[in-house]
């Protein structure tokens, strides 16, 4: 399936924290939507932005949905301590434990709200969770999890400073080292929360097109509870390649 592909940088407290960015497959140039684009208001819940974010995609052919934000728990059967086998790997600040167990505890709201947005948008409207075979499959709509910090570094890039430590002149220069092993064109509009969420696409891309060597995964296959709940997943990261 050709189409779009749609990053976003979730938000749980405020909608204007949520960094949105779109590429279409026959351009270059990104563009940064804010929340209430998607006509998303108020209080950020998974309950209204699953169908907000499908909407969007459908309207605007979009087949490749990354969200920055854990797709499902921890899998009792492991054998890793408090956290999935991917935020193991990758060293991620928020460690999804078994259902309903995150530490820090502080990023329970947010790490809830993921899965839920991942879970709406699977059940409710047929969006895909990653698997390791992804690119035997046919006519999917694969909804992603990606992590920018890593995607930074997998792009050969320093991670970009949290937002409160990052001046302007600073997210200028991350854009234009992005832009360089990109090859996309961010413009000037950006913030820091779209930039976290343009650093994405090239690994989205890359699975939209079906190109192998344009990711790295890390973790595996998410599985399903009887209950229906998604355990463990793939974090994607962008690999550099002679296809950028």
């Amino acid at each position: 399936m050709q189409g779009n592909v749609l990053a976003v940088d979730l938000a749980s407290r405020k909608y204007k924290d949520v960094g949105i960015a779109l590429l279409r497959a026959d351009a270059v140039e990104v563009k940064f939507l804010k929340a209430e684009d998607l006509g998303l208001s108020g209080k950020p819940l998974a309950s209204d932005m699953a169908p907000a974010l499908n909407r969007f995609c459908c309207d605007q052919d979009v087949t490749v949905l990354i969200l920055d934000g854990p797709q499902g728990w921890k899998s009792p059967h492991t054998g890793i301590n408090h956290m999935r086998i991917a935020e193991r790997v990758l060293n991620t600040p928020a460690k999804t434990g078994v259902i309903g167990h995150v530490k820090p505890g502080s990023a329970l709201r947010y790490v809830a709200f993921s899965i839920s947005l991942f879970h709406g948008l699977r059940v409710n409207f047929g969006w895909s969770l990653l698997i390791s075979n992804w690119q035997t499959a046919k006519r999917e709509r694969w909804v992603v999890e990606g992590f920018p910090t890593s995607a930074w570094k997998t792009l050969g890039l320093s991670s970009l400073p949290a937002k409160s430590r990052t001046q302007r002149e600073e997210l200028i220069h991350w854009a234009k080292e992005y832009e360089i092993v990109s090859g996309y064109h961010i413009g000037s509009t950006f913030t820091h929360d779209g930039l976290q969420a343009a650093v994405l696409l090239p690994a989205a891309m890359a699975i939209q097109s079906q190109n192998v060597n344009g990711v790295v995964l890390s973790g595996m296959n998410p599985r399903y509870t009887r209950a229906g709940d998604v355990l463990e997943g793939w974090i994607v990261n962008p690999r550099v390649n002679d296809d950028f």
